[in-house]
């Protein structure tokens, strides 16, 4: 009960406290008068009627007193001897103005020793309250510190679960209470000492435990399977967590405390499939692989993949120089197995367009593949700075590509997305014409260069990306912004997709166009939706006003699209790898595209726009 009681107050405003103070000391002043009064005077009558008013004003004096001298802002649980001494200096100013009211008032036959044991018990009260106060708040505080293991369930009662539970028990923080699993060979067993319940008696087994935190300790988990448990857990307003690497967790080298949240990323799009390490390795193992845009969302994920391969070396480009510092820093400091990884790792800061530099690049480091990741894909950007986006973007791309062809180079992809499909944003255009550019060079005979592109969609968590900047909406308090409440986007992982690009890269024969399977498109309101949720926010809309965070329509802005396409034509076969598809589309000729790109280096910006969009747009 006095437990509870001190919950209570603890989570009352600073206002509503002050006052309850201010009256308990106001209570035991009134008390404190008649007491001095009984105690000299050894009567339990009450003073006389003329007499009440001289008596009750010591009772107003004290407490004005004390609210000058600011005591009751002081809080219980930091109570000290200052605190103590600013109580008897209010309390001694408060009888020197009770003594002068009675010098004014003349008030003869008042006991004036009165004043002396009034004053002794009022500041006698206000320390005894003021120290229990801070007794049971800091008693109430140490109960706290003393049950400082998080109750929690652990999802997952195999092997995972099972060194969870025993790394608790080493790093006490947290408190298992039992396993939900979903296999009923284990559900009804004792395993390390918990309880298995099953997953579909949740609701009950969390009323009856009343946990504080979900862990998530199950290897292979589906998406569906999260995200059904996710939106269970957020209904019960409870905290659910992830198992980020059981190994490092195991050996120490990470802590309980960096359980993390679940992401976006863990709900959204389908569950990933085991790479195939022969793909893989054709395209990586024992060979030297450049990367360009190394410092690029997708470009860093393909030195990351490529660099686990065993590469002979690895060439990383870039003109961002701080990009490719950091991923330059970031693989040099890479172990794998405990062990640090032994290759050589060139870093080059240059620019794409540069064919000389690209092809001084090739031949200096003898490159065999190319994995041709540098462009600007930020649609809204790129539709403001035509110009900068068609050289960035196709004539980047063909320095590059024509450098790889006159050096000899194995392979080259070019890394590509779903908005060169039929496009109408100038990013989208320009990728269209960089496909073509590539395309081309293929037919072109009398080379052993394998060229290919590898086509998707939107990657989770990718700079400038709409994940990114979702969250810091709703950390700067809302609203999200949504182009459209029927906008779709295909999705995927980062690593997924990097690895997708490097098998079909090594199952290409020449000239084809790589679309990966994005599963089902995801509506961006769905998305906005599931972040403020994944907040432990609510949305803010007419039905609920009361909301935390706003999505707020405004508008497809120009050059995007309500959803986007990942193939042209018709000719689509599948391929060794269940999510690579192999198209083969067609493509302008090369001496055609080469004659129609010299408008772009003279002629102006709009000029330049509606050749790209002829070139990106034509039909053969």
């Amino acid at each position: 009960m006095i437990e509870s009681l001190t919950l209570w107050l603890q989570t009352r405003q600073t206002g509503f406290k002050v006052v309850v103070v201010a009256l308990c000391d106001l209570a035991w002043f009134l008390i404190a008068v008649f007491l001095a009064y009984a105690l000299r005077l050894s009567s339990l009558d009450v003073p006389a009627y003329d007499k009440l008013p001289l008596y009750l004003a010591a009772p107003i004096l004290s407490l004005l007193s004390a609210f000058v001298l600011k005591i009751y802002w002081a809080v219980a649980r930091s109570y000290s001897a200052v605190i103590e001494r600013r109580i008897v200096m209010s309390q001694l100013w408060a009888a020197l103005a009770w003594i002068l009211l009675l010098f004014v008032l003349g008030s003869y036959g008042f006991a004036r020793t009165v004043v002396v044991i009034y004053t002794l018990l009022a500041v006698s009260g206000m320390i005894l309250l003021r120290r229990g106060a801070a007794f049971l708040f800091n008693h109430e505080r140490r109960l706290a510190h003393a049950k400082v293991l998080i109750p929690c369930l652990i999802y997952g009662a195999g092997a995972e679960g099972q060194q969870l539970v025993a790394a608790m028990q080493r790093q006490q923080k947290y408190k298992p209470l039992a396993f939900i699993d979903t296999d009923y060979t284990l559900v009804g067993r004792v395993v390390s000492g918990l309880m298995v319940f099953t997953s579909e008696n949740l609701d009950h087994v969390i009323e009856r435990f009343r946990p504080r935190e979900i862990i998530i300790a199950k290897a292979g988990m589906s998406r569906a399977g999260l995200r059904e448990l996710f939106h269970l857990v957020a209904e019960k307003d409870l905290a659910a967590k992830i198992v980020p690497n059981l190994a490092d967790l195991i050996d120490g080298s990470q802590k309980l405390g960096e359980l993390r949240d679940i992401r976006v990323e863990d709900l959204l799009g389908r569950d990933p499939v085991p790479p195939d390490k022969l793909l893989l390795n054709k395209a990586t193992k024992d060979l030297v692989v450049m990367v360009t845009g190394a410092g690029g969302s997708i470009g860093s994920e393909l030195v990351r993949q490529a660099a686990l391969c065993q590469p002979r070396k690895l060439v990383l480009v870039d003109h961002d120089e701080f990009a490719l510092f950091e991923i330059h820093r970031e693989i040099e400091n890479l172990v794998v197995s405990g062990k640090p990884l032994e290759m050589p790792l060139v870093a080059v800061l240059a620019d794409v367009k540069d064919k000389a530099v690209m092809r001084d690049v090739m031949a200096s480091h003898a490159v065999d593949v190319v994995f041709h990741a540098a462009a600007y894909k930020h649609v809204r950007m790129v539709q403001e700075n035509v110009r900068s986006g068609i050289m960035n973007n196709v004539f980047g791309t063909r320095s590059v590509a024509e450098a790889a062809l006159e050096q000899g180079v194995k392979r080259f992809i070019l890394v590509s997305t779903d908005k060169a499909v039929r496009p109408t944003s100038v990013m989208g255009a320009s990728k269209r014409v960089a496909e073509m550019i590539v395309q081309a060079l293929a037919a072109k005979p009398g080379h052993n260069t394998i060229f290919s592109m590898v086509r998707f969609g939107n990657v989770l968590g990718s700079t400038g990306s709409v994940v990114p900047l979702f969250r810091e909406q709703i950390a700067a308090g809302g609203p999200l912004l949504v182009t459209h409440e029927d906008v779709t986007r295909y999705f995927m992982l980062i690593p997924e997709a990097a690895q997708l690009v490097i098998q079909a890269g090594a199952m290409a024969e020449g000239g084809e166009v790589f679309v990966l399977d994005m599963g089902e498109p995801i509506k961006i309101m769905k998305l906005a939706q599931t972040m403020i949720e994944l907040a432990g926010l609510t949305e803010k809309t007419p039905s609920e006003p009361e909301g935390d965070i706003e999505i707020r329509i405004v508008g497809l802005r120009d050059g995007e699209k309500l959803y986007e396409e990942l193939q042209i034509g018709a000719d689509v076969s599948s391929t060794q790898h269940e999510r690579i598809l192999r198209s083969r589309e067609y493509f302008m000729p090369l001496a055609q595209i080469v004659k129609e790109l010299k408008i772009f280096e003279t002629g102006k910006e709009e000029a330049a726009r509606k050749t790209l969009f002829e070139l990106a747009l034509w039909d053969h």
